[in-house]
């Protein structure tokens, strides 16, 4: 049985050790996964970013993760979240969950109607 994949499936965030950390860095030979500029990993403050974050449906594997400078991952993450919400208002609107706060006047979810002659009525249920 195929169960179905929703916007808000998230796996948990792992959590990397000072030497996975390292090791990362060095495999990326030092290269921000978001601007591709070297980083000074001395004088620059950098951490680990998830390529295809978790929320859009990325994974924890080692080849989703990534050293970034700190900037360009808060830069990033800002941008992911927007479009995350984006997918979730999207779904719900797909499945018929979204309920608008109050109809538009004259739209047909509206209790009033207006007619070709112009006169406005009570919609009939």
């Amino acid at each position: 049985r195929r169960t179905m994949s929703t916007p808000f499936d998230i796996e948990k965030r792992k959590t990397l050790t000072p030497l996975q950390r390292a090791k990362l860095f060095a495999e990326h030979n030092g290269t921000c996964v978001v601007c591709r500029h070297q980083i000074d990993g001395v004088r620059q403050r950098w951490i680990v970013e998830h390529i295809m974050p978790l929320e859009r449906g990325g994974t924890n594997d080692w080849s989703n993760l990534g050293p970034a400078h700190e900037y360009c991952a808060r830069e990033k993450t800002k941008e992911d979240h927007s479009r995350a919400a984006k997918d979730k208002r999207v779904y719900a609107r797909h499945i018929g969950a979204h309920i608008p706060k109050r109809p538009m006047p004259g739209s047909r979810h509206s209790p009033w109607k207006k007619k070709l002659n112009g006169q406005v009525v009570r919609r009939e249920k």
